[in-house]
């Protein structure tokens, strides 16, 4: 009996180098999430392994800010089969150094992989806010009713917006025009999104201004770039009402402006003309989304 033969471990038949794909919600806080594995073995050819549900973002930003986090990463995974690590298709998302690995297949290589890196795990329910603030959707429903009655229906949504030569769909209830410009050298076509900041807990206040908010709007600057106009609107609550003391108002405060250096940052990379309004009054919002829409 060869005895060598006993105790001789296998050879790693597989060899190559391996990117963890990261995403970036909000580029001003650089809160950073594992989602994907892109595995490339020694003959160039690439196998991705990606985050199989971001139901733990519901932890985080609600059933709907899982559901964009989802469309996010589907993109990165067609990004990585299409382009791989030679480009960068969004701010939102970045690839690690390459490094090298090895073992006895593919699948125990993404497997592996996937288990020390890929860690979202939600252990509790969605979190509630008992406090009766004015939520994203019943603003949108509140002054579209309004728009709807001036004019305006043609470029309101509540649908996602599928993006011209995209799979992208994004939560951006106004649009129209196209991507040209008039005569006059102004941009005609237009985005905008509309948002909540009525929110004491982190979690909410969050979602709708990073997720439901910055996210859609950069990814539109990032695909439609300078030929288009972009407008972020925000309701802020007045202080000392509705259960929203000083500390809680300075600190509402403090985000929204954080979001409009995140989404000035973007618009102003992409050479997108940028309108943010914030306020606690809803008339003057409304007045300012017609003026945009108006051009």
């Amino acid at each position: 009996m060869n005895w060598k033969n006993l105790i001789q471990t296998k050879p790693h038949r597989v060899k190559g180098y391996y990117h963890v794909i990261k995403f970036t919600p909000n580029l001003v806080a650089q809160e950073v999430f594992n989602i994907g594995i892109v595995f490339t073995d020694s003959e160039n050819n690439r196998h991705i392994k990606m985050l199989e549900n971001t139901k733990a973002f519901e932890c985080l930003y609600g059933k709907q800010g899982a559901i964009q986090v989802q469309n996010m990463v589907n993109y990165a995974e067609d990004m990585a089969n299409s382009l791989g690590d030679s480009l960068i298709p969004s701010p939102h998302l970045s690839y690690t150094t390459p490094i090298f690995t090895q073992g006895l297949t593919i699948q125990q290589i993404l497997s592996g992989l996937y288990q020390d890196y890929i860690l979202l795990n939600c252990a509790h329910g969605k979190p509630q806010d008992k406090r009766k603030a004015i939520n994203t959707e019943d603003l949108r429903q509140k002054i579209f009713s309004d728009l709807k009655k001036k004019q305006f229906e043609s470029a309101l949504h509540e649908a996602p917006i599928r993006l011209p030569s995209s799979d992208t769909e994004l939560d951006l209830p106004i649009w129209s025009g196209t991507a040209d410009e008039d005569l006059l050298g102004k941009k005609k076509h237009f985005f905008a999104t509309l948002i909540s900041a009525d929110f004491i807990k982190e979690a909410y206040l969050g979602y709708n201004l990073n997720t439901v908010g910055a996210m859609n709007i950069q990814t539109a600057c990032e695909i439609m770039g300078e030929r288009s106009r972009a407008g972020f609107f925000v309701y802020s609550p007045t202080p000392n009402e509705n259960g929203i003391g000083e500390t809680e108002y300075q600190h509402i405060t403090t985000h929204i402006d954080k979001t409009e250096k995140n989404v000035t940052f973007v618009a102003s990379r992409t050479n997108t003309t940028l309108h943010f309004k914030k306020s606690n009054n809803m008339e003057l919002l409304e007045d300012e989304m017609m003026n945009f829409m108006a051009g």
